[in-house]
């Protein structure tokens, strides 16, 4: 299961330059990241469906509590600068974060960097990377909203889509299959066991003997 949280949102606004405010183009990306992944079959939650506020601990503890592994926490910066960043926590291996940022630089958008930031206590210094326990959350900044270069992209709402798209796309490809074990048979004789084991191979199964007492 993947979580997408649509960052800000209600009466925090995020980021805001040129007409745009950050949690409307969070929300935007995060419903169609969430059609676009139900349509592959991949179970998803959403933190906020609609223009609403989170405190930062109703927000984590929604990731924590949701019984996934992995959480998309979509913004878009400002402040000065152009490109996509990703932030990944600072006990990650990257990874998903460096997907993610190959995927947006492949869909179009400049990667600026991809990072992870620790605090002056020595743990993560983002709370959707501290709070959220064993879920693996990267924070993607998709662009800077007070950016020329950026915004004449971004402006473009397919263009936006098409990259919510690609970080989920990069997402689903890193997660982690599930394994099912089938048992094929049960025998008192290891013999009967050993036999069926050795069928099952010949025809291409990974068959094993597992041994209870």
């Amino acid at each position: 299961m993947i979580i997408i949280d649509a960052g800000h949102g209600g009466i925090d606004p995020g980021a805001c330059a040129k007409g745009i405010k950050e949690k409307d183009w969070t929300l935007e990306v995060s419903l169609h990241q969430q059609l676009f992944l139900k349509k592959l079959g991949v179970q998803t939650i959403l933190t906020r469906s609609e223009d609403k506020g989170l405190t930062p601990g109703n927000r984590t503890n929604l990731v924590k509590r949701s019984g996934g592994s992995i959480c998309i926490s979509n913004h878009f910066n400002a402040g000065g600068g152009t490109g996509a960043e990703v932030i990944h926590s600072i006990y990650s291996d990257g990874m998903l974060a460096t997907a993610a940022g190959e995927a947006l630089k492949e869909a179009g958008m400049p990667l600026r960097r991809i990072f992870s930031r620790k605090g002056s206590d020595n743990r993560d210094y983002y709370y959707m990377h501290r709070l959220t326990g064993t879920v693996e959350t990267i924070i993607v900044e998709y662009g800077f909203l007070d950016s020329n270069e950026d915004m004449a992209k971004l402006r473009t709402h397919s263009f936006r889509l098409k990259l919510a798209e690609s970080v989920a796309l990069s997402t689903i490809k890193i997660m982690k299959p599930s394994r099912y074990v089938v048992q094929a048979g049960l025998f008192k004789e290891k013999s009967h066991a050993l036999k069926l084991c050795n069928e099952l191979k010949a025809k291409g199964y990974d068959a094993f003997i597992k041994q209870e007492d």
